[in-house]
């Protein structure tokens, strides 16, 4: 198995919360990770060499903090430390925990998908998100925010830059299409219209531009730097050649608190993408994100072959049809807001 840069920590099955695109399904009965399971878990790290990012999600995990803890002083103990974050819906979070984050270096995402009324209709305690934003900004301590797009919210990611406007510690948005897993397959909550996608990144390019231009620390947009880093980098030579993460070398692995092993997040719990256990990581079976790439189909004609940051393969793999061209209304819009 390749050296790995970037471990994600399931350390709780659970959630407070029942999104409706889940696509781990998670809620309120679920199981968490042991002490013993993330020892081992870290003890996949020892013989990397490089940098190495670890990512503490669930479920929701701030409702283990004692586990969040551990992980961190473990971490800390280690010759090389790796870096450290943390994924949650922000409902949960208190003083003890913003100062553990602050303790540890912890970087803080927090999942938002646009204001009040939305993020209530497609998430839930809304006002808990916010107040824990609100701890974070009177702390100082930097966030970034995940947003999930679907039909309910595209036309309004530009509300979202406002709202965020308002925290001087926010340093970025992150968006997220539907994967077509988990409660995303009950289609409680639908992918917006390519033509909708491609309106709302355009507004939202186009504010987070006239906001950033009177802050301190602009707010970064994730997407936008990956279509500028693959504009100025000239793309690759072929589309097999695209490597869009760590999971797309092989060098990324998804721990469940039960220990099984995984490629990515995403994977997690589709038996045919299990890696092996913690207790003993197999060569990986004929199921590999390696072999996933954006679908062949029109990409050689679009006007961003070439210098295209690809996409997420596992969400390749679970989407298809139009939803799986979704990401291609998304970068077409923000390359057209890059050019000059």
């Amino acid at each position: 198995m390749a050296d790995i840069r970037s471990l994600v920590l399931s350390v709780t099955s659970r959630c407070n919360l029942s999104c409706g695109y889940c696509y781990l399904d998670a809620g309120r009965d679920g199981h968490d990770m042991t002490k013993n399971t993330i020892d081992l878990a870290l003890g996949l790290l020892d013989k990397s060499r490089d940098d190495c990012h670890i990512q503490i999600t669930g479920g929701e995990p701030t409702l283990v903090p004692e586990k969040v803890e551990y992980i961190a002083r473990c971490n800390q103990l280690k010759k090389h430390p790796a870096r450290l974050a943390i994924q949650s819906n922000g409902t949960r979070l208190n003083g003890e925990l913003v100062e553990l984050c602050r303790e540890y270096d912890i970087e803080v995402g927090v999942s938002l998908d646009g204001l009040p009324d939305i993020q209530e209709q497609q998430r839930g305690q809304a006002t808990a998100t916010l107040r824990g934003l609100r701890l974070l900004e009177e702390a100082g301590l930097p966030f970034r925010v995940t947003c999930v797009v679907t039909g309910g919210n595209a036309l309004h990611l530009d509300q979202l830059a406002l709202l965020l406007a308002g925290f001087s510690s926010c340093r970025g948005i992150g968006l997220d299409l539907l994967v077509d897993k988990g409660r995303a397959k009950s289609r409680q909550m639908e992918p917006p219209e390519a033509s909708e996608l491609h309106l709302g990144i355009s507004r939202l390019a186009r504010t987070l531009t006239l906001l950033n231009r009177k802050r301190q620390h602009t707010i970064q947009l994730r997407e936008l730097d990956m279509c500028r880093e693959a504009q100025t980098c000239g793309g690759t030579a072929g589309l097999k050649e695209k490597k869009f993460c760590h999971a797309a070398t092989g060098r990324s692995l998804a721990v469940t608190p039960d220990g099984c092993l995984y490629p990515c997040a995403q994977t997690m719990y589709d038996r045919r993408f299990i890696l092996g256990t913690v207790a003993g990581p197999k060569p990986p079976g004929r199921r590999q994100l390696q072999d996933i790439y954006l679908p062949s189909s029109g990409c050689r004609e679009c006007g961003l072959a070439g210098a295209c940051p690809g996409d997420c393969p596992s969400r390749l793999h679970y989407n298809r049809g139009q939803r799986q061209k979704l990401i291609c209304s998304m970068y077409q819009a923000l390359a057209e807001f890059c050019s000059p």
